[in-house]
């Protein structure tokens, strides 16, 4: 124990008394082999007074002396005498099922270690085993009688294992040690942890949760109690209108969803185990798994719903929705892979992963460019729909956990990005239409935000307002300089090679307004100039990896280039992803189904797949074996692998219905009639997030206009203003109100 607190402390393990204190903890090993020494009896007595300066935590462990010299009957008065001494008997609460508070846990305790078993092959047969079994049926008696508690996974712990012993003697091997030092530390220890509330929790064992704040509390009684009921009530007798229903139920769908995370994250209905060290085959079989069942689902993608009968159906363009859907999919697979499986000591999936990240971006930049170039649409409504669409759960979930914004920090890196290409592409958008200008916009928006990054303590400043004004904090040197700076330029790229799409898509369509010399050539040249774009891809991938492997010696040394050197494997993908026609009309649709809700997956993960905010593994409890995946863990992971699928398409589909709702504003019953010239709302197209199915909705929440509002009309109005911009004061002032209240 007293290693585990001081890693550099090398004990004297002689048969003498051992001290040992640091500013937070006091440690005393007795050598006390006949178990009634003065020194003991001492710290009983202190114990059993309630003094002061008692010990927080007394564990008595010994026998080897007794089962030497056959003195099983002063091993039991020893062990009488040490009970009558502190007076356990009925005071101690039963570790483990009852007595833990919040505050102190379990409070100050006397355990008992099981006598240590040297290793036998056949322990049953051992006839030399016969006194420490002796021993150890009195300690199991004591326990029965007189409520004392016995660490009785202290001996579970090399129970039949050869390899947790020392050369086949009584000895056991460090790893056990600090296994059973870390039970007594996290058994005592962790709730007065817990209680200081710091973020994040990873004290969740042998210990209490702070109880649900009235945040929580309200958020829970919705999700679990108030909103079911009235969706029982609509389904028993129909009380609500059609419009009404489909939000109702949206709501109830993600308060439920988000109470479940609290009940498997934030209460020991669900266990929750330690995240075991990187085992290449782990890795090695999950990915195999995940990328077979993508292979076994590849499809042709559906035509598109204006064909006509009998009209042959036409090639998928250049990176269409299903091909993002499904390289957000996999990307988002090994993703979580990587997370459960603590795969950052690997360089090579390490490095993958950082691509994925850098993916993202690229799609986030190339499909908001390709958006606002195309829907010239740069209203309030979008930035909502957008802000919603990505923020609505991680902002939920920091309330509801007590977690930070941050901890999903994807989601306000997308933001951030999202924010900047708007910016970018917003400011003088009247002129957007010519390249240049809008190529020097581009040029102008990465320098100023790396002149942001890299001016001396502006970044840190911008957090301590946000603490000063907001009560919102986080580390700016992990946010700006290590996620933001990563990445800085791979989202211009993907602007970049969105108005390069736009572009070619037109000339090569033979666009009137593309008849210049420079498109002329173009189209002539397109024919062979794609297949050289093809090889360079090739050789571009290529020379990446080959680079990488013999010329990159650390992540820190990656880490380095990787803002200038990660936009060369994405396009390089891209192309050759779409390099012909097959290839563009067949998708993975297990893939593209997980990319729909590649987000959500993302968020979750750290509740529902994985747990303690996403420092530990969640399992059921329902299965018990030696802690390895293949041999133990796989059983809770088909079983919580499904219900995490699951709750990530309930949160998917309930925010696309809840960001319809709140962009769609009613519309005056003389303009319902005019015909629409595009869809009712585009979600973030070729980004982290999707939203299909948003016209439906949209088209059922505009039938709740009406030509002459009634008084309860008018009232709603004034709690839940109809303009957009109104409705995102009112959320924003409230949601400001929680966060300076927040206990």
């Amino acid at each position: 124990m007293a290693r585990t607190l001081d890693g550099n402390l090398n004990p004297n393990l002689a048969e003498i008394d051992l001290h040992y204190s640091n500013d937070e903890a006091t440690l005393e090993y007795l050598w006390d082999p006949f178990l009634n020494g003065t020194g003991l009896h001492k710290n009983l007595a202190a114990y059993r007074d309630g003094k002061k300066d008692a010990p927080m935590l007394i564990v008595i462990g010994g026998g080897q002396w007794h089962v030497e010299n056959h003195a099983i009957e002063h091993f039991a008065s020893a062990l009488d005498g040490i009970v009558s001494t502190a007076q356990i008997a009925g005071r101690q609460p039963d570790v483990g099922f009852r007595g833990l508070t919040k505050s102190d846990g379990p409070g100050d305790l006397v355990l008992f270690a099981p006598v240590q078993e040297p290793y036998s092959a056949d322990p049953d047969a051992a006839t030399e085993l016969a006194g420490y079994y002796e021993l150890n049926a009195h300690l199991n008696k004591l326990a029965d009688e007189k409520s004392i508690n016995v660490l009785w996974s202290f001996g579970h712990m090399t129970a039949a294992r050869q390899d947790q012993y020392v050369d086949n003697t009584i000895n056991v091997q460090g790893e056990v040690l600090r296994q059973r030092s870390d039970v007594l530390l996290n058994l005592r220890c962790n709730a007065k942890s817990a209680a200081t509330r710091r973020f994040p929790n990873v004290q969740s064992c042998c210990g209490t949760w702070a109880g649900p704040n009235w945040i929580q509390t309200g958020f829970l009684t919705l999700g679990l109690a108030v909103l079911p009921a009235v969706i029982l009530l609509d389904y028993l007798r129909p009380l609500l209108r059609p419009e009404d229903r489909i939000i109702t139920q949206a709501f109830c769908a993600f308060t439920s969803t988000v109470s479940l995370m609290y009940i498997t994250d934030r209460t020991h209905i669900f266990e929750q185990v330690q995240r075991l060290p990187l085992i290449s085959t782990n890795l090695r079989n999950m990915i195999i798994i995940v990328f077979l069942i993508g292979a076994l689902t590849l499809q042709r993608s559906k035509p598109p719903a204006s064909l006509r009968p009998g009209q042959k159906q036409p090639d998928q363009p250049y990176l269409p929705r299903d091909q993002t859907e499904e390289w957000k999919g996999w990307m988002q697979a090994l993703i979580v892979i990587y997370h459960y499986n603590m795969a950052w000591s690997a360089d090579w999936y390490w490095e993958i992963i950082r691509l994925t990240v850098a993916s993202y971006l690229f799609l986030t930049g190339f499909g908001h460019t390709v958006y606002f170039l195309q829907k010239k649409d740069y209203s309030f409504k979008r930035v909502a729909a957008v802000m919603i669409r990505t923020n609505l759960l991680p902002c939920t979930l920091a309330f509801v956990m007590r977690t930070r914004w941050l901890l999903y920090y994807y989601m306000p890196l997308s933001t951030f990005w999202f924010l900047i290409v708007y910016a970018t592409l917003a400011v003088g958008r009247r002129h957007n239409a010519h390249t240049l200008f809008v190529i020097g916009k581009i040029l102008a928006s990465a320098a100023l935000v790396r002149a942001f990054l890299n001016t001396r303590d502006l970044p840190e400043t911008v957090v301590r307002l946000f603490a000063l004004t907001c009560n919102i904090s986080f580390d700016a040197g992990a946010f700006f300089h290590l996620r933001v700076a990563g990445d800085s330029y791979i989202v211009y790229i993907g602007m970049l090679a969105a108005m390069f799409y736009i572009w070619s898509k037109n000339v090569l369509l033979g666009s009137d307004l593309y008849q210049d010399t420079i498109s002329r050539r173009f189209r002539q040249a397109f024919p062979l100039l794609k297949h050289v774009i093809i090889a360079i891809s090739l050789v571009g991938l290529f020379c990446f990896w080959y680079w990488v492997y013999y010329h990159i010696d650390s992540q820190a040394d990656f880490v380095s280039w990787q803002p200038y050197i990660t936009f060369v494997p994405i396009l390089a993908f891209t192309v050759l992803r779409n390099a012909h026609p097959y290839l563009r009309n067949v998708h993975s649709v297990a893939f593209a189904w997980l990319g729909r809700y590649s987000g959500e997956m993302y968020v979750m993960q750290d509740h529902l797949w994985l747990a303690g905010d996403q420092e530990a593994v969640l399992r059921t409890g329902l299965f018990y074996g030696n802690e390895s995946v293949s041999q133990d863990r796989w059983r809770d992971l088909l079983l919580i692998t499904p219900l995490y699928l699951i709750a990530c398409s309930l949160i998917g589909n309930a925010t696309v219905t809840i960001m319809t709702w709140f962009v769609q504003e009613p519309v005056p019953a003389i303009e319902r009639d005019i015909p629409s010239n595009g869809r009712a709302l585009d979600d973030v197209e070729m980004s982290l997030l999707s939203g299909d199915g948003a016209d439906d909705i949209g088209q059922a929440l505009n039938e709740k206009s009406v030509p002459r509002a009634s008084h309860w009309e008018r009232l709603r109005s004034a709690i839940w203003p109809n303009q957009v911009r109104n409705r995102a004061i009112v959320v924003l002032a409230v949601m400001w109100l929680l966060n300076m209240t927040y206990t």
